[in-house]
C-alpha cells in the first residue's frame, strides 16, 4: 500500500544561517535578527506576543548556540524579530530567545529580553525577563508599585515591562499581583554576574503556553512550545507547567492561583444568607469590562464569529465599545468598519448564524465580514502543519483545529490581534452531556473539573493556531475577575430544564447565559434568536459536514489493518484505537518522539468521562455504544408498518400488468391498469394519464375519492399559476413542464398500443431515459442505471447486487438518518416489503413479510438526529458497523445519506472496499442536490448512488434510480445469479420487470417479469423529472450553487425576523423552520404541523376573524411547502425548498420568486400565530 509522508525541511529552515553566524562569546553579548527597523516613539505601551525559550545551567562550558535554533522553531509566534541574550559565569551559563509580534510601538525600546538594572533598588543587580503574553493591568501594578515606594522609572512601552520591576520588589509573590494571558522567564544577576534568582510563571487559565524540560548535563530549558525542546533535553523530563503555576530551580512548581471557587470543595457562597447573591447586572457589567480590557491595542484588530452564541455575545458587547472608540477618534461618519471572521462551507450553519449576527450589529457600515470557505480537498494536506504547531496527536483536537487554522490565516492578513469566544461552555455548563447531571452541586463540580483542561485543550487549540500565523488571540470569557463571580453563581441556574427541552428552544444548554444576553446591548442591538438559542455544535460540525468525512476517509487509505492491529506494540502509552488516530501520532512522533507523554487526553476518551454522572457522550468509547445512539431496523419496520396499518382497510385485485395476471396480447392499456388504485383515481375526475401518472408506487398514491388528493394532500395536476409552489419531497404536486412532457409521452407512446408491443415500447423508452440521465449526470463510462419505482424500492437493489457478489456470506445492512429518509427505506434495507401495495401486484397480502429470496438480512439503523435535534455522528458509528460486520465474515451494506429531508449530510459518504468484494457502499442522494463533481467522487470510490426525480427535479411520486459504478457493474457482468428465488412476483419481481434494468444486469432479466408487464407510470413519471433536469442542464453547478446561496441568505433573513418563526437548519436549498404556536409560545410539534401543511394550500382569509388584513391576504394565498419531519423531542420543522421550476425561476427574476417566498413566511406566521383559532374553527 502506497503511504504518504511529509518532509518538513522546508517547512523549518531558517532564511538566516543562525548558526554559522553565531559565535559563542566570552562576554556579554546580543545576538539580533529582526525584521524592524529603529524609529523614534513616544507611545505609552507596547505590547508584544512572541515566542520565549530559556536555558539555565549550572556548566559554565556547555553550549550556548544550541538556543539559536530553538528560537528560530516559534518564529512564526513572532515574526516581526528575534533576539537572544546569552550569558555565562562561573557558576554556570544562561539564555534567552524572544521571537516578537509587536502589537503597538514597532521601536527596539520594548526589545526582549529586557535588561533591566534599578539605581534605587538591589544596586548591581540585573534582570533579565522574556515575557510572551498581555498584562491588562499594568498600569496597577506600576500604581501599587508606586504606592509600595517604588520610584523606578520605565524603561519602554512595554506591558510586560512591569513584570520585571514587580519581581524586583516583590520576588516571587509578584505574580499574585498580574492580571493577563503570560508566559514568562526572568533571570536575575548580581553584581558579580552570578545568577540569584530564576523564576517562570503562566497566567491563571493557561491561554499562554510553557514547557520545562532538563538535558542531560541538568540544563533547565523552558520554551513556549515543545518544539524548541526537542535536542535540547531529555524527551521524559519535559512537562507542561500547569495553568496559575510558577517554577523555580529550587522549589520545582508551585501553585500561585487557587482562588476559594477552585481550592474549596465546600465553596457555595449562594447558601450564605449574609452574602447578597450575584446578579444579572453585575454579571453583565464584568463581563463588558472583561472585553472592554481586551481592546486595548493601537494596532488594526478584529474578532473571530463562528457562528456559535459565545462569539456573538463577545461581538453583542464588543460592537457599541468599538463604535464608540472610534467616534471618538474619527468622528461620527467616519467609523472604520471592525474586521471579523468566519469560517465554514458554503451555506454551513456556522456561516449562515454569523451572518445574521453580522446584520444585527450594524452590518457593513460597522462590519467588515470576511468568509473564509474552504473545500474538502483543502483539508488534507493541511494536517502535517496542524499537528506539527498543535503538538498533539489527539484526533477530535486536531480535526477541530483545521478551520481554526484557515480561520487565522485569513485573520493574519489583515490583523493582528483578535477576541474570541473561548472559554464559556467551562463556565456556564455549554456541553451538551450536561444534560445529564443530577444535582447542582454535580454541575459546580464538573465545572471545576474542566476547568481545569482549558490549557490542554481548547485554550491550547486557540494558542497554536492563532500563533502560528503570528496572530494574537484574547478570550474575555476567561477573564479572572469574571470567572470568580460566575463561578458564585447559584449552579442550579446553570441546569438544563429537562420540562423545557419538551415545550421549546429555551430548554437547552447554557439557558442561563442566552438569557443573560437576550436584551439589547448599549447601542440597542438584540442578537438574532435563532443564534442566541442555537444548540451548541462541535468545532468540526458547524463549519459543514463533508470534509470530515473526505479527510477519514482518505487517512483510512493510508493505514492499513496491519498496522492498526500492531499500534500497541509501537505505541503503548495512549494507543491508537483508530486508523485517523494512527495517522497522526505517526506525524506526531516524526518531530515529538519521546514527548508523548506530553499529550493530555480525556480521561476515557471524551470530556464527559470524568463527570460524576459517567455520561457517554463526547467519548471515543460512547462513540462505540450503538445502543446509545441508534436502534434497530426492525424498530423502524414497526413504525413502518404501524403507520401504514392505519390506513383504511380495502379488498383489490392484483395490478393487470402483473405476471400473475393472465393476460393476452389483444388487451389495451386501459384494460392492463383496471386496478383499485387506477378505478379511485378515475372517480376522483382524473381521466387515465392522470391516473396512470400519480398511481403505481405504493399506498401513499392512493387518491382519496373525497377529497381528490393523495395522502400528502396533492393532486396529480400542475397548480395554478397563482398558487406558490416550495417544496421539493414526494408528495408534491408535478410541475407544468413535467406534467406536458409526461403526457405527450402518453399520447405519443402508449395510448394506443397492445400487448407485445407495448413489451417494446416500454424497453425502448426506459433505455432512452437511461441514457438521457447518464448524460445530464455526466456519468462516466461503464457506469449504468437501473431505474426503480421509489427511493425505498431502491433498496432492494444493493441487497440483490450483494447477494450477487458474495452468494454464500451473511449479509448485514446499515442505514442513517432514519427519520430523514423515506419511511420505508428502513424496513426495505432488511428486504421487507414496506407498503401494502406493490407497483406490479397490487395488494400485498402480508405487508410485513419479507421479500422472496431476501431472508435473514440483518442491520443497523440510525436516527438522523439525537432527542434534542443535534445529528448523530453516523460516520463513527457506521465505521464501527462496518468493522464489525468484516471481523464476523459478514458482507456489510453501508449507508450515507447525501441530503435527507432537511438536507441533512452524512460526515462520510461510504465506498466499496475491494470494488464490492468486501463491502458496498451506498450514497442515499435521493433528494438529487449534488454536484456532478460529488457524483464523480462518488463513482471512483464504488460507490452505489439511489437518486430519484421527484424531490428536487419535482417529477410526481415516485421515480427512483440506483447507480452503478463501472467497477461493479464490470463485476456484475461477469457473475452469474445463484438463485432464481428473489426475481419472483414475491420478490424483486413485484417492483420491476426487465425492461428497467440495464446491461450489466443482463442475467436478471429472464427471471424477471418480461411480456404484459409493464411499469407504465414509473415512466411517465421519468419524463417529468428529466423535464426538470434538461431544463437545468445549461445552469452550471457553480451557478446553481450561488443561486442557492443567496436565496436562501434572504429567505432565512425573512424567516428570523418573524416572531413566530426560527430557520432551525439550513442545508443547500432546503431551509428547515420551526413554527411557534402565537397562543402558548411553544414549538408545533410534528402533528401539529401536519395540519399546518395542509391549511398550507387552502385559502383561510375569512377562517380567522382577530387576524389583521397583512395575515388575512397572507392566509389567502395558496402555497405548497415540504412536508413535516420530527426533528426533536421539542418540536418539528416544515420546509421551504427551491426545486427546479422555483430555481429556474429565481435565475430568470430573483425579486419575483422571492416576493413569493414572502407571502410563504408571512403565511406561516399567521398560521402559527392563530393556530388554536384555525384548530378551533374546524378547517
Amino acid at each position: 500500500m502506497m503511504k504518504a509522508c511529509w518532509n518538513l525541511g522546508l517547512f523549518l529552515a531558517s532564511t538566516i544561517p543562525l548558526v554559522d553566524a553565531f559565535v559563542v562569546p566570552t562576554q556579554r553579548t546580543t545576538y539580533v535578527a529582526s525584521t524592524t527597523t529603529s524609529t523614534t516613539t513616544t507611545t505609552t505601551t507596547q505590547r508584544d506576543m512572541c515566542g520565549l525559550v530559556a536555558l539555565i545551567g549550572n556548566d559554565p562550558d556547555g553550549p550556548l548556540e544550541d538556543i539559536v535554533p530553538a528560537t528560530e522553531r516559534v518564529r512564526h509566534r513572532g515574526p516581526d524579530g528575534m533576539e537572544i541574550k546569552t550569558e555565562r559565569h562561573a557558576g554556570g551559563r544562561f539564555a534567552l530567545g524572544h521571537t516578537r509580534l509587536s502589537i503597538m510601538d514597532p521601536s527596539h525600546a520594548g526589545d526582549q529580553p529586557f535588561e533591566l538594572t534599578f539605581d534605587s533598588h538591589k544596586k548591581g543587580h540585573t534582570y533579565h525577563l522574556a515575557a510572551n503574553g498581555e498584562i491588562y493591568n499594568f498600569e496597577s501594578v506600576y500604581e501599587k508599585l508606586a504606592a509600595d515606594g517604588w520610584t523606578e522609572a520605565r524603561k519602554s512601552g512595554s506591558d510586560c515591562e512591569a513584570i520585571a520591576h514587580a519581581y524586583a520588589k516583590y520576588g516571587n509573590d509578584c505574580v499574585k499581583f498580574l492580571d493577563g494571558m503570560f508566559a514568562f522567564t526572568i533571570v536575575e544577576q548580581d553584581a558579580e554576574g552570578n545568577i540569584v534568582g530564576t523564576l517562570a510563571a503562566r497566567d491563571p487559565v493557561g491561554i499562554k503556553p510553557l514547557y520545562h524540560g532538563t538535558s542531560p548535563a541538568g540544563s533547565h530549558v523552558l520554551a513556549s512550545e515543545l518544539k524548541s525542546l526537542v535536542g535540547l533535553v531529555d524527551p521524559a523530563t519535559v512537562t507542561a507547567l500547569p495553568p496559575g503555576t510558577m517554577w523555580t530551580p529550587e522549589t520545582g512548581v508551585t501553585t500561585f492561583y487557587n482562588p476559594d471557587w477552585l481550592r474549596k470543595p465546600d465553596y457555595a457562597p449562594w447558601k450564605d444568607p449574609n452574602r447578597p447573591p450575584v446578579t444579572d447586572d453585575q454579571i453583565r457589567a464584568a463581563f463588558q469590562k472583561a472585553v472592554k480590557k481586551r481592546m486595548m491595542a493601537d494596532v488594526t484588530y478584529g474578532f473571530f464569529l463562528s457562528g456559535g452564541v459565545d462569539s456573538a455575545i463577545v461581538a453583542h458587547e464588543l460592537m457599541p465599545l468599538y463604535i464608540q472608540d472610534q467616534i471618538r477618534i474619527h468622528g461620527p461618519d467616519n467609523v472604520p468598519p471592525i474586521h471579523t471572521y468566519t469560517v465554514g462551507m458554503e451555506n454551513s450553519p456556522d456561516v449562515m448564524a454569523a451572518k445574521a449576527v453580522v446584520e444585527s450589529l450594524g452590518g457593513s457600515k460597522y462590519i467588515q465580514h470576511h468568509i473564509r470557505l474552504f473545500t474538502p480537498d483543502e483539508v488534507f494536506d493541511l494536517i502535517p502543519k496542524i499537528i506539527y504547531h498543535m503538538e498533539t496527536y489527539e484526533a477530535e483536537l486536531i480535526r477541530s483545529s483545521i478551520p481554526n487554522w484557515l480561520l487565522a490565516e485569513r485573520a493574519a492578513q489583515d490583523v493582528k490581534m483578535v477576541l474570541t469566544g473561548e472559554g464559556s461552555d467551562e463556565l456556564f455548563a455549554g456541553y451538551l452531556y450536561f444534560q445529564d447531571a443530577e444535582s447542582p452541586e454535580q454541575v459546580q463540580e464538573e465545572l471545576k473539573r474542566i476547568y481545569g483542561m482549558l490549557g490542554n485543550i481548547n485554550l491550547h487549540r486557540t494558542d497554536r493556531m492563532t500563533m502560528a500565523h503570528g496572530l494574537e488571540a484574547r478570550v474575555p470569557f476567561l477573564d479572572t475577575e469574571f470567572t470568580a463571580l460566575v463561578m458564585s453563581v447559584d449552579p442550579a441556574k446553570k441546569m438544563v430544564d429537562k420540562e423545557a427541552v419538551k415545550n421549546n428552544a429555551r430548554g437547552r444548554e447554557k439557558t442561563y447565559l442566552r438569557e443573560l444576553f437576550e436584551g439589547p446591548n448599549s447601542r440597542g442591538d438584540s442578537l438574532p434568536a435563532p443564534v442566541l438559542w442555537r444548540a451548541k455544535a462541535m468545532q468540526c460540525e458547524g463549519v459543514g459536514e463533508d470534509w470530515v468525512s473526505i479527510l477519514q476517509r482518505k487517512i483510512a487509505s493510508l493505514v492499513s489493518d496491519e498496522e492498526l492491529q500492531a499500534a500497541a506494540e509501537k505505541y503503548p502509552y495512549n494507543t491508537p484505537q483508530t486508523k485517523e488516530e494512527l495517522y497522526y501520532r505517526r506525524i506526531y512522533d516524526e518531530h515529538f518522539h519521546g514527548m508523548e507523554h506530553v499529550v493530555k487526553l480525556w480521561e476515557g476518551g471524551g470530556r464527559a468521562m470524568g463527570a460524576a454522572w459517567k455520561s457517554d457522550m463526547y467519548t471515543r468509547e460512547g462513540l462505540k455504544n450503538t445502543k446509545m445512539l441508534s436502534h434497530s431496523l426492525q424498530q423502524q419496520k414497526d413504525e413502518a408498518t404501524t403507520a401504514a396499518a392505519s390506513e383504511p382497510k380495502t379488498t383489490t385485485t392484483a395490478l393487470k400488468a402483473s405476471p400473475n395476471s393472465e393476460m393476452t396480447s389483444d388487451k389495451s392499456l386501459s384494460d392492463l391498469f383496471a386496478d383499485e388504485c387506477i378505478d379511485l383515481a378515475k372517480k376522483s375526475g382524473y381521466n387515465h394519464f392522470e391516473a396512470l401518472f400519480t398511481t403505481g408506487g405504493d399506498d401513499r398514491t392512493i387518491i382519496n375519492t373525497e377529497t381528490g388528493c393523495n395522502k400528502y394532500h396533492i393532486r396529480p395536476q400542475p397548480v395554478a399559476e397563482t398558487d406558490i409552489f416550495r417544496g421539493s419531497c414526494t408528495g408534491n404536486p408535478p410541475t407544468k413542464r413535467g406534467y406536458e412532457a409526461a403526457e405527450k409521452l402518453y399520447t405519443n407512446t402508449f395510448a394506443n398500443v397492445q400487448g407485445a408491443a407495448l413489451d417494446d415500447a416500454m424497453r425502448k423508452v426506459f433505455q432512452d431515459q437511461r441514457e438521457r440521465v447518464a448524460k445530464l449526470l455526466d456519468l462516466p463510462g461503464g457506469a449504468e442505471i437501473v431505474l426503480c419505482p421509489s427511493g425505498s424500492d431502491a433498496e432492494y437493489i444493493p441487497l440483490a447486487i450483494a447477494k450477487m457478489l458474495r452468494p454464500n456470506a451473511k449479509i448485514t445492512n446499515g442505514v442513517t438518518q432514519v427519520k430523514e429518509i423515506g419511511a420505508g427505506s428502513a424496513p426495505a434495507a432488511l428486504g421487507r416489503f414496506f407498503s401494502k401495495y406493490t407497483p406490479l401486484t397490487g395488494l400485498v397480502p402480508d405487508a410485513e413479510k419479507t421479500l422472496s429470496g431476501f431472508a435473514g438480512i440483518e442491520g443497523k439503523a440510525l436516527n438522523a438526529r439525537k432527542a434534542d435535534g443535534s445529528v448523530e455522528p453516523a460516520a463513527d458509528l457506521m465505521n464501527g458497523f462496518l468493522k464489525e460486520s468484516m471481523e464476523r465474515d459478514e458482507y456489510p451494506i453501508v449507508h450515507g445519506v447525501y441530503g435527507g429531508k432537511t438536507g441533512l449530510r452524512d460526515n462520510v459518504m461510504p465506498g466499496s472496499l475491494d470494488a464490492g468484494a468486501k463491502s458496498l457502499g451506498v450514497v442515499d442522494a435521493c433528494q438529487g442536490r449534488f454536484t456532478r463533481e460529488e457524483l464523480q467522487d462518488w463513482m471512483d470510490q464504488d460507490s452505489l448512488v439511489l437518486f430519484t426525480c421527484s424531490k428536487f427535479f419535482q417529477a410526481p411520486p415516485f421515480a427512483g434510480a440506483v447507480i452503478i459504478p463501472p467497477a461493479i457493474a464490470e463485476k456484475l457482468r461477469k457473475t452469474k445469479v445463484v438463485s432464481n428465488e428473489m426475481f419472483t412476483t414475491e420478490g424483486l419481481g413485484a417492483f420491476l420487470t426487465d425492461k428497467e434494468l440495464p446491461s450489466c444486469l443482463d442475467t436478471w432479466k429472464p427471471l424477471l417479469p418480461q411480456e404484459n408487464a409493464a411499469n407504465v407510470g414509473l415512466a411517465l413519471r421519468w419524463e417529468a423529472g428529466l423535464a426538470g433536469m434538461e431544463a437545468l442542464a445549461p445552469v452550471s453547478d457553480e451557478k446553481r450553487t450561488a443561486a442557492y446561496s443567496e436565496w436562501a441568505d434572504r429567505v432565512v433573513q425573512m424567516v428570523n425576523e418573524d416572531e413566530f418563526l426560527d430557520a432551525w437548519w439550513l442545508e443547500r436549498s432546503i431551509v428547515s423552520i420551526r413554527v411557534a404556536n402565537g397562543s402558548s409560545k411553544a414549538w408545533l410539534n410534528v402533528d401539529e404541523l401536519r395540519q399546518l401543511f395542509r391549511m398550507m394550500s387552502m385559502d383561510l382569509s375569512n377562517a380567522v376573524s382577530s387576524a389583521t388584513p397583512e395575515e388575512k391576504e397572507a392566509l389567502s394565498k395558496i402555497a405548497y411547502i415540504g412536508q413535516p419531519v420530527d426533528v426533536s423531542e421539542s418540536h418539528g420543522i416544515v420546509r421551504i425548498a427551491l426545486g427546479v421550476d422555483s430555481m429556474l425561476s429565481y435565475l430568470e427574476d430573483p425579486e419575483s420568486t422571492l416576493s413569493e417566498d414572502k407571502w410563504v413566511v408571512k403565511k406561516l406566521s399567521a398560521i402559527g400565530n392563530h393556530f388554536d383559532a384555525l384548530m378551533a374553527s374546524g378547517v
